[in-house]
């Protein structure tokens, strides 16, 4: 079949393309949109064998770079074909499969992508678990609940910098290394459920899985190798088992998997109440609290209201105004609201407390996000605007070197979280060898322990060095 006949739904727009396809088996089915709640159809399904029946449905959102597209795509479906038919314990012969096509080459704009993947996972999930949730309230809790699960493959075939080895293995085990550090961060979302006591509220469970896939995966140094033949003994079906499992992940291009499973939360059975022995009061202390209650008498209505007057008393009758200050005394007892906004806040404290804000080459964003993923995205997202210009040497002149991010509601109650998310976002900065040692990244906070860095709301700043 002609390549143009497996073309469908070209639509050309600003952003990634997407590549969306689904995997039982040996089957390939067509699938909606990545990481979607729209049901599969079934009812089409094609052998994997004969690639003349396999439909992918294409969608540019942004112009292609320089790498062939399509000949991405073919041969990503071609390398998946061959391993579900070379083995029947392929992974990803079991799960819901969909293929995004990264086209950028900036290594920020590609890391920002990475984190967005993982923010819909979790949105997914924890969409999945609210539907869930309200179906079963509608059917009195006689249905059953259903976990899901679902994986997307994210190919970059255009970034330089992932496709070395050592620098893409380093990127996913920084990303993975700040996503665990995160689970440690006092965070707005983590205060809202502490305070949650409503038990009728129910949290499924909900995990997002990263991991990677790349041409050369698992390729030794020359150090690594000289050890292994040092070695006196060696297990053959070791070996072998460890050569299959890495040519299982030897894809054709970089790629990251992003997995996300939600599944109902957890029953617990409370345990018995401990059966605790009724100890009757002895005689003298039955008398005691017979005579405590007699004692107690109802407040009269007359000492009720003469306490009502006496904490009821105006502060009008404390002082009279003075001549020609009516508009004072009336300004005196209404409530003052100013509408000052988290970034006017930030704006006038940096000017006043930064000594190297310069409002000729300094920027200012805001984002009231919450959550660590999604900040991580922001903060990413910003780096790439500037980033492109500073590497290419073109029109750097006019770009702001000093860019001040605005987080008004994230870690607000915790200083050191975010002091450590700065940490680990500037660790995922230097696994990349086009953004080493070109960024630094520092943060403002209320409960900062040095005084001169104590902001009224969270500020970041990426530093873009000469």
């Amino acid at each position: 079949m002609p390549q143009r006949k497996r073309i469908r739904n070209m639509k050309v727009s600003p952003s990634l393309l997407l590549c969306s396809l689904c995997l039982w088996s040996s089957e390939i089915a067509p699938f909606g949109d990545a990481f979607s709640l729209s049901p599969s159809i079934h009812g089409r399904t094609a052998n994997a064998k004969s690639a003349s029946t396999t439909r992918l449905y294409y969608d540019i959102q942004r112009e292609p770079s320089n790498e062939n597209v399509w000949n991405v795509l073919a041969t990503t479906e071609r390398w998946i074909s061959e391993m579900l038919n070379s083995s029947a314990e392929t992974p990803l012969s079991r799960k819901e499969v969909s293929y995004v096509c990264e086209a950028s080459t900036d290594a920020a704009m590609v890391i920002a992508n990475v984190f967005r993947k993982l923010k819909e996972a979790r949105q997914l999930g924890e969409t999945h678990g609210e539907e869930q949730e309200e179906l079963n309230a509608e059917q009195d809790g006689q249905r059953s609940p259903s976990s899901m699960r679902q994986t997307q493959v994210l190919v970059i075939p255009s970034n330089s910098d992932v496709k070395g080895w050592s620098a893409f293995d380093n990127l996913v085990n920084a990303i993975n290394q700040a996503r665990r550090s995160a689970r440690d961060y006092v965070t707005d979302v983590s205060l809202d459920r502490l305070d949650d006591d409503d038990d009728d509220n129910k949290e499924w469970v909900v995990s997002v899985n990263c991991a990677h896939l790349h041409p050369e995966f698992g390729k030794k140094t020359p150090e690594q190798e000289l050890q292994e033949l040092q070695e006196d003994e060696i297990d053959l079906n070791l070996q072998d088992y460890k050569e299959k499992r890495l040519l299982a992940r030897r894809s054709p291009f970089p790629s990251i998997v992003v997995e996300v499973r939600a599944m109902p939360p957890p029953v617990f059975t409370p345990p018995p109440p401990p059966q605790q022995e009724v100890i009757e009061p002895r005689a003298e202390e039955s008398l005691e609290e017979e005579a405590e209650e007699a004692t107690m008498v109802d407040p009269d209505s007359d000492f009720v209201q003469a306490l009502e007057l006496l904490f009821s008393k105006s502060s009008l009758a404390e002082e009279k105004p003075k001549d020609g200050s009516f508009y004072d005394s009336i300004g005196s007892h209404l409530e003052e609201i100013a509408t000052v906004t988290p970034l006017s806040m930030a704006q006038t404290w940096v000017s006043k407390n930064d000594d190297q804000f310069d409002i000729s080459r300094c920027a200012f964003t805001t984002s009231n996000t919450p959550h660590v993923d999604e900040a991580y995205e922001f903060l990413f997202t910003n780096l790439a605007m500037q980033s492109t210009q500073f590497s290419s040497g073109q029109g750097a002149g006019e770009a702001q070197k000093r860019q001040y991010l605005v987080l008004p509601s994230f870690c607000t109650s915790s200083a050191t979280s975010m002091e450590k998310f700065a940490r680990e976002a500037d660790n995922i900065i230097r696994t990349m060898p086009t953004l080493k040692d070109k960024v630094e990244i520092d943060c403002f906070h209320p409960e900062s322990v040095q005084e001169d860095k104590r902001s009224p709301v969270p500020v970041f700043v990426l530093q873009w060095k000469e």
